[in-house]
């Protein structure tokens, strides 16, 4: 039997998976800090990591706590600073706290096996980095209201180099409809909030004229809240803030300013329900319910490609909805840019995804991505044209920490002028431990 090219991509792709995916599986047999912490598997709260399951999103919005009754169901007990008789005695004590008895740490890492498609005989049919990212997290909760989540990322850059970043974020958890975060905030405007695969959604990545994208994390100060709709089911939540613009010097006035709301109905309740209480359904991966939302971010990017500012606003509006084994979600976001100079560009995204849990370990996905540059420009200008691309992919849960991703992006638009260099297959692993 004669092999057609992309079968052999796929076949080479996965010989050299099964020695990388049989080396990984040996040693990744512990959990990361809250599975710790809990004596709980990673699918307590994830539907396949790191995408959040309705418990998960209810933990999170909890302040990293379990809905009712953390210290019910904590398995290792914190290290106490100060005695509790200090808060009758307070401001004449310092109020106590007390931080994790174990060290809160984790680690994660992915490899990727990356095989352009239409390339010509004197290219590398396909490249090999393992591991491609490796990152250390640090998470947990400091007394009764406040917890931290921060990590150290080392990432491959292509170029022979590792780039290096620490985002870090300290939280007061006043209550679950009134919280303050101070550092890396995240403004990602996708229902998801963290994608499933590897390649980024074209609304998260989608550049303004001098760089400004949702998919990246910002110094700056927020507000969120969550709260349950009625009979403790569904609810609301939003998140607003306030970061430093892209580029701008630390000590600048220009800031910029975000908002997020949303709305779900039916399913698990988003702060969660009495002690412990997970989805009514029986599965993880389940929820059946449907939320909306908006999203708005408005702000200065400074002079990366173009030396003069650029003055954006972006408007999303989102969907999500999750019956059984099937989740859809959709996302459409209009960006304007200003800058003086220059013709004013409007941009318009939109993306729609379906995910189907095929078994609880093994995740069909397909997206579909569309992208408009400039909806004013002539229709002679490159920019003016519609970009679509079709992004299916195979998610395969080796373990609950042990994740297998093969996924094929395919321009569907241009196709002969973008073949060679966005046609690809690419396979991903990742463990963390």
């Amino acid at each position: 039997m004669k092999l057609s090219g992309r079968m052999r991509h796929l076949l080479g792709a996965a010989l050299v998976a099964m020695p990388l995916v049989a080396l990984i599986t040996s040693i990744a047999g512990a959990v990361p800090i809250f599975s710790r912490k809990y004596q709980t598997s990673c699918s307590t709260c994830h539907y396949a990591f790191p995408q959040l399951n309705a418990f998960g999103k209810a933990f999170q919005n909890n302040g990293w706590r379990y809905p009712g009754g953390d210290a019910n169901f904590r398995k290792d007990e914190p290290t106490s600073l100060g005695s509790e008789a200090y808060k009758q005695v307070w401001p004449n004590a310092i109020w106590p706290s007390d931080i994790p008895g174990g060290a809160p740490v984790a680690v994660h890492a992915a490899g990727t096996v990356y095989m352009p498609m239409n390339q010509p005989d004197s290219v590398a049919k396909s490249s090999m980095v393992f591991p491609e990212h490796v990152q250390v997290f640090y998470a947990g909760t400091l007394g009764e209201t406040f917890s931290f989540f921060g990590e150290v990322e080392l990432q491959d850059n292509g170029a022979g180099g590792i780039d290096v970043g620490c985002p870090f974020r300290l939280q007061w958890n006043r209550h679950t409809n009134f919280n303050v975060v101070v550092g890396s905030l995240h403004f990602d405007p996708t229902p998801g909030d963290f994608s499933l695969i590897p390649s980024d959604i074209n609304v998260s990545a989608l550049a303004s004229r001098n760089g400004w994208s949702a998919a990246g994390e910002m110094p700056g100060i927020g507000l969120w809240g969550a709260g349950n709709g009625p009979g403790g089911r569904g609810g609301w939540k939003y998140t607003a803030g306030m970061v430093q613009g892209q580029g701008m010097s630390p000590v600048g006035a220009d800031k910029d300013f975000y908002a997020r709301a949303t709305y779900k109905v039916g399913g698990l309740g988003e702060i969660g329900g009495t002690e412990g209480a997970a989805s009514k359904t029986s599965a993880f991966y389940q929820d059946n319910s449907a939320t909306v939302g908006g999203y708005v971010y408005s702000g200065t990017v400074a002079g990366a490609v173009y030396s003069q500012r650029e003055h954006l606003d972006a408007y999303a509006g989102t969907a999500n909805v999750w019956y059984q084994s099937a989740i859809l979600d959709a996302t459409v976001m209009s960006m304007s840019s200003k800058i003086d100079g220059l013709a004013d560009r409007k941009s318009l995204a939109w993306y729609a995804q379906g995910q189907y849990v095929i078994y609880p370990w093994l995740i069909g996905l397909l997206r579909y991505e569309s992208t408009v540059l400039d909806t004013g420009a002539p229709s002679s200008d490159p920019n003016s044209e519609t970009v679509t691309t079709l992004v299916p992919a195979v998610v395969s849960m080796v373990r609950a920490n042990v994740k297998v991703t093969l996924e094929y992006r395919r321009p569907l638009s241009q196709y002969d002028a973008r073949k060679t260099t966005e046609e690809h297959l690419l396979l991903r692993l990742n463990f963390a431990l």
